[in-house]
């Protein structure tokens, strides 16, 4: 099963919810997921469930995915407290006024859930980062097309992620990920494509040598994920952004 991004599902469920086309309770299902009941911390209206989170999503919206990494920040508003809690996530959810970023507690090995709390914080204006979905799928096409060709040129396509392989299927990505019922649908297929993609780049960062045999091979491996990573994460954004207006 396809485990979408929580920043990107609260985004996109936050503006079906401004949009009248979806209740509370849906949004509350579609982000908790697996998880155990979510947390919201430091919110101008209390602190709480993810309800919380509604009200402050009612109060400001629209909500923004923003997938910040180092040397790449655009789209990311001060102060520099939430700039630094954000990237270190790696994903937040801006709205006018109110960011929230996701803090998450992993207990594997254990089969217990995850346990996830969203911490509020008071942003300034959010700098406009608009993302064409079509330029952006485009983009990923050719990012997966020139990352297998390097890989299978360098010899360093193996290893217990079996990169090549998780590249021909998302391709084919097709699951149904719980995303609001008026969700564009190009912008989910983006999604699973790319969440697809996300979990092999996760597997590979975990695998750095591959079946690369010596540092040169390593290097070369690297240098042939590093802009498909850099693909994938502006179409996720182009992609949950998809209906969060100008």
């Amino acid at each position: 099963m396809l485990v979408a991004l929580r920043s990107g599902m609260l985004a996109a469920w936050g503006n079906a919810l401004l949009a009248g086309t979806a209740r509370p309770g849906d949004l509350v299902d579609a982000v908790t997921g697996d998880d155990a009941p979510h947390r919201v911390e430091g919110s101008p209206w209390g602190d709480g469930g993810l309800l919380e989170a509604i009200l402050v999503l009612r109060r400001t919206g629209p909500a923004r995915l923003v997938l910040p990494v180092p040397g790449d920040v655009r789209g990311l508003p001060g102060p520099d407290e939430f700039r630094a809690f954000a990237l270190d996530a790696g994903e937040a959810v801006v709205t006018p006024g109110i960011g929230l970023v996701p803090e998450v507690i992993s207990y594997e090995p254990s089969s217990a859930p995850p346990t996830v709390t969203w911490h509020a914080y008071e942003i300034g204006p959010v700098p406009p980062d608009q993302l064409d979905l079509r330029q952006a799928q485009y983009e990923l096409t050719e990012a997966i097309r020139d990352t297998a060709t390097a890989l299978t040129a360098a010899d360093v396509g193996g290893g217990s992620s079996g990169v090549l392989a998780g590249l021909r299927d998302a391709r084919r990505a097709g699951e149904d990920l719980d995303l609001p019922p008026d969700f564009p649908s190009p912008a989910a297929a983006v999604i699973a494509q790319t969440e697809r993609l996300q979990a092999f780049l996760d597997l590979a960062a975990l695998d750095p040598a591959g079946g690369a045999v010596d540092r040169f091979g390593m290097s070369a491996r690297a240098s042939g994920l590093r802009p498909l990573a850099d693909a994938v994460r502006r179409a996720r954004l182009a992609a949950y952004n998809a209906t969060a207006g100008p």
